[in-house]
């Protein structure tokens, strides 16, 4: 057994990053577990969690001979001078942590997007130089890895394909759609029109209604999306209100309502997973060039925002076991 593993991630009460931490902690058998930031407990992690704080006295803090994983999705974007700034940052853990004696990991990450490709290739294999593993989950961020010869990347699904559904599938469907929405400009920096955005996500809530289906707004995380749906809902009648429900993130009454949906509006990034983990139909949006090129990977349908919706079909989606094994064994990665 290793002794501890350092996570550091967007741990905010965010579904599909509680869903991408709890599957790697809930499957290595690491001593002690520590979150590098700030003290909120993820959701579905069955193990106890400790953190380590910000501030100058780090290194005092900070465990030696440690495992340090960057986990998540958009972890090492480069479209911003943030970016830039937060990617310079993990190579300083990096560093602190292999002069701790520690090993690095990067698990779960899509590359990109990014403003200006040498520069970012550059910040990248200064990464390159302090990681022990990169572990990314489409077929593009690979690619990249391979471009500049770095030998340490390995590509597996993503890591939510691990997430135990069975539990879910269970549970009847009904004459129901649940739509799954966020800030388009997140991460994508504005590849979606949110005023179009708006207006197709209207326009499906008044269809289904018109076809006899309740909608359920599902929140992945809402600080973010709950006014996003508030704003929404605000542009419906009285009467299209009442068959409207929002479902705040709480527990995993979310999954427990994307599983009684008939069909799937994604927006989210893990909702298109747990859309196709849960088997199906889905309208697919792609606010990042990562949804498009995991959903590439995959063959499934991902819609651009036009304002119509007239010819956006409901599209049958679904992972093959062999893909769901494969995104159980980031742990086995991890624990060599």
């Amino acid at each position: 057994m290793r002794r501890d593993l350092i996570v550091y991630g967007y741990n905010n009460k965010n579904l599909g990053d509680d869903l991408m931490f709890a599957c790697i902690i809930n499957n290595t058998n690491y001593q002690n577990y520590y979150f590098y930031g700030a003290q909120i407990e993820p959701e579905f992690v069955n193990k106890k969690v400790q953190f380590i704080k910000f501030g100058r006295a780090l290194p005092l803090r900070w465990k030696r001979k440690a495992d340090f994983a960057v986990i998540g999705g958009s972890v090492v974007m480069g479209s911003e001078d943030k970016h830039f700034k937060m990617i310079r940052q993990k190579r300083n853990f990096f560093l602190l942590n292999q002069l701790y004696g520690g090993r690095n990991f990067i698990v779960g990450a899509n590359l990109g997007p990014y403003h200006n490709k040498q520069d970012y290739i550059e910040l990248l294999q200064g990464l390159d130089k302090r990681i022990t593993r990169w572990i990314v989950r489409d077929s593009f961020s690979q690619a990249l890895l391979s471009e500049f010869g770095s030998k340490k990347s390995t590509q597996l699904p993503d890591i939510v394909m691990g997430f135990p559904i069975e539990p879910y599938l269970s549970i009847p469907a009904e004459k129901n759609i649940a739509i799954s929405v966020t800030k388009v400009n997140k991460d994508g920096k504005g590849e979606i029109a949110l005023d179009k955005y708006t207006e197709e996500i209207l326009k499906h809530i008044k269809k289904h209604i018109i076809d006899g289906y309740s909608i359920s707004m599902v929140s992945f995380e809402d600080s973010i999306d709950l006014p996003i749906i508030d704003e929404i809902i605000q542009n419906l009648t009285d009467e299209e209100r009442d068959l409207v429900t929002t479902i705040p993130y709480e527990g995993d009454n979310v999954i427990r309502a994307m599983a009684k949906a008939d069909i799937i509006v994604s927006t989210r990034f893990h909702s298109m997973v747990l859309g196709a983990l849960l088997r199906k139909r889905q309208i697919i949006y792609s606010y990042s060039n990562k949804t498009a090129n995991f959903a590439k990977d995959f063959g499934f349908t991902v819609y651009p925002v036009t304002g119509d919706v007239s010819e956006k079909k409901a599209v049958e989606t679904q992972f093959s076991t062999r893909d769901i094994e494969s995104a159980k064994t980031y742990s086995d990665w991890m624990m060599r």
